[in-house]
Order: C-alpha cells, then structure tokens, then sequence
C-alpha cells in the first residue's frame, strides 16, 4: 500500500487547535520536567533516559516495526502481536509512556536482540520529528486508545504508515463529539488502518470520521496472551498447601472507591462459608497496606504475598496479592474472581486473563469497558455482574458450595477462550498485505 497523507481529512478547526497546542507546549515542558523531578523522589524509573524523551535515545535498526504500548495494559496487548512480527524475522521497536510499560517490555523481550526498548518521545512536533527520522520505521503500530497528535502528524509527514491495533475507543469517550473535545476523536482519522474487537468499535470509529475500509475487526489480542504455566503451578501449589478443597474467591484490580463494600462482601462470605479464603490483589500498588489495614481492621488474619516464605499458614482467611508480575500465580490460586472497577463507574478492568486462567468471573454493574467478551462470556454462562455487592455474595455463596457447578464453569472458561483466539494473526496478516513488508 503506498502511504497516503491524511491531514487533508481533519477540518480546518482541528488543524487550528493543533496549531495552539504545539505553541503553547514548551509551557506543559516545562510542568511536565518538575513532575516528572518530583516522581522521581519517589520512583527514580521516572528520571531515567531521560534522552528517550526528546527523541535522542537508541532506536535500534532503521526499518523496523515500531510499537506504542503506553503502559502494562497496553504491553499485555500488544505481546503476541509483537511475537508475531518477531517470528517473521522483523526487527521491533518497543515505545512506551510509563516505568511500568517498559518493564513489562523488558520482562517479556529483554532477551531478544531483535527488540529495542525505549521511552516515546514527549508529543512536541519537533521531538518527534527527530524521533522519526532517527528510527525510519517500516510502520507505527499504537495500542487500544492513546491518540497523540504530534506524532500521529508528524508520521503522516514522514509517510510513516500508522495503525491501531486492539483499538479501544469506548462509549464515554464519545460525549466529546458534542464539544470542542471532539478535535481529539477526529485524530483517529490519521490512522491507515484500524483493527478492533467488535462492531459495537467500528460504529464508534465511524462516528469520528474514519471511513468503513479502514476498519478491521479482528478480535481481542489480549485472548492470544497465554497463562505462564510456571506461575499457575506454582498458585495452584500454594493452593493446595493453604486451602486444599476449600473455596477460593479472589478479587482482582479492585479500585479504591469500590474497597469498602468489596470488604463488607468478604465479610458476609467468611460468615457463610467460615473454611474459605480471599485473594485480594489491588490494581495500584499504593493500595496495597491500605486494604491490609481494612482486612485487619475487619477482624481478618490476613497476610501478604512479600511476606511468604513457604507456605501460606492454613489460618490466614485474606492472602494479599502485593507484587507485581505474579498475575498468573493468584489466578492459579482463584476458583472464582471479581473484577474490580466495576462497583464504580469506569467499565471494568481485564476479564481475559481469568478467564483464560479457567476462572469464571463476577463484576459489578459498570461492564461498558469490557463488554466485547462480556457479553458473549455471560452467553457461556462464565461471566456474571451485579447491580449490588449483597447480589454478588449470595451468588458466590451459592457457587462456592456446588463444586460440580463450579467445576463445569472453569471447563467453560478456558473452551470458551481457547475458540476465540487468533486476533494477532489476522492483524499481522492485514497489515502485512496493507505495507508489503
């Protein structure tokens, strides 16, 4: 496909807006310096390579495939698409906004020397401009929903083919087009391609300007992410040794505003069903002591994962998940977990990696985040939310005494996700035939 510039599709406006944004950034530079000094006191990940951020770091071989995986979420993502290009031979630049995005890049390619791991430069035309013409990459692939305008322009300057894999643009999002926010949506039309999960995403990207043909459906990418067998053995182990039969119900990237009735669940299950235990792995690490302290506060033995050594005490009732990484250790403990960001309005977080860990899963009523496999998921019996936390309980009450049931659903879950993988294949495919590298 020869690369076409598409500025000439965003209206006058917008081009105005962008023009003022890139003026006045040196200003936001400035901000963003002091904050990033003032992370730096407590996370120094933030003040390292720092060169990355204007465009000066290594970038590896010129023609290669270039990735903007922002974050852990979108690194998740963009793994097996990033292992599909890798298997054909290409060489892969991995960019990322966060500490956490890079880690996670390192930890899952470090070992690779095919793959270069940096920072994205910060979105001033000028230092992506010398990003670009530094790295030449074959093409650019963003993950799930981040929309930059500098770079996104700059590459359709540079004739920089650009695609958006697993994209994510949600339905809150779409209240923009109703005011001046919605120069932002317009920017997916710089994208030569976009590949989503379902058509409920292409209507939406529609809606923003980008036409029919330039949509592609291929699934989700996060489905074609498979469990670290060491780490399940290893939950399932630590099980065994603490629980043994006895029901497990684990309650996964649960958000501040949700913790308080998530305890009171807890609680409530504990005076149902006294033998079984909790595993509580909080989304943010700096809320790790804080729902120790309201277990304690709740009467609850609790204990966290950075303090075991050994086996977990058959005593413990609350087994709290404070590490990062061991996502697959926990989900080898569960037999069935909540989902958190559900009791609050924000749509829900990751519903793929317990059900693809065989754990069927539970959410509040807040699922527009997710609904791509929720949907179908509740269809196969494996996926159920709640309008209240006192509806959640009974259910799990009653799952967590009716082992055959149970049982027949962690079958359901892993069939379920097993049929429907595939979606880094069809995009490697299509953007292959599309840029004839």
């Amino acid at each position: 496909m020869k690369h076409r510039s598409k500025r000439q599709r965003l209206p006058v406006t917008t081009h105005l807006i962008y023009v003022i944004y890139q003026s006045i950034f040196p200003i936001f530079l400035i901000y963003g310096l002091f904050l990033a000094a003032w992370r730096g006191l407590r996370d120094a990940a933030h003040l390292k390579q720092m060169a990355d951020r204007f465009g000066f770091g290594t970038l590896g071989p010129k023609n290669s495939i270039w990735f903007y995986a922002a974050s852990l979420g979108e690194m998740n993502a963009a793994k097996p698409l990033v292992q599909n290009f890798l298997d054909n031979g290409h060489n892969v630049l991995l960019t990322h906004l966060s500490p956490a995005g890079l880690e996670a890049g390192q930890r899952f390619f470090g070992n690779n020397s095919k793959v270069t791991h940096c920072y994205i430069p910060l979105d001033f035309f000028l230092f992506m401009r010398i990003f670009l013409y530094r790295a030449r990459p074959a093409c650019g692939i963003v993950l799930e929903i981040e929309v930059w305008p500098a770079m996104l322009i700059e590459a359709d300057r540079l004739d920089v083919p650009m695609f958006m894999a697993n994209g994510n643009l949600l339905p809150n999002k779409m209240l923009r087009l109703k005011n001046w926010k919605r120069s932002g949506l317009y920017m997916y039309r710089l994208f030569d391609h976009i590949f989503t999960r379902a058509e409920d995403y292409v209507e939406r990207y529609e809606a923003t300007g980008v036409p029919r043909k330039d949509i592609t459906i291929t699934g989700e990418l996060k489905l074609d992410v498979p469990r670290d067998p060491e780490l399940i053995a290893k939950g399932q182990a630590l099980r065994n040794s603490w629980a043994s039969k006895n029901f497990t119900f684990m309650i996964s990237s649960s958000v501040q505003s949700e913790e308080d009735r998530l305890m009171k669940c807890c609680v409530e299950l504990l005076s149902k069903i006294p033998k079984m235990h909790i595993i509580w792995v909080p989304r943010s690490p700096q809320r790790f002591n804080a729902v120790l302290k309201k277990g304690l506060k709740a009467g609850l033995s609790c204990m966290k994962r950075s303090n075991l050594h050994g086996n977990i005490p058959e005593t413990i009732q609350m087994f709290l998940g404070d590490t990062i990484g061991e996502m697959d250790l926990y989900l080898g403990m569960a037999d069935i977990v909540f989902v958190g960001a559900s009791f609050s309005n924000s749509g829900g977080h990751n519903v793929v990696e317990p059900l693809s860990a065989g754990c069927p899963v539970v959410m509040g009523p807040s699922t527009y985040g997710v609904d791509f496999v929720a949907k179908d998921a509740a269809s196969a019996g494996i996926f159920h939310s709640f309008s209240t936390s006192e509806e959640m309980t009974s259910y799990i009450a009653d799952v967590a005494v009716s082992s055959q049931r149970l049982r027949q659903m962690q079958s359901d879950s892993s069939t379920f996700c097993n049929r429907n993988i595939g979606a880094s294949k069809r995009c490697y495919e299509k953007i292959k035939l599309l840029t004839s590298i």
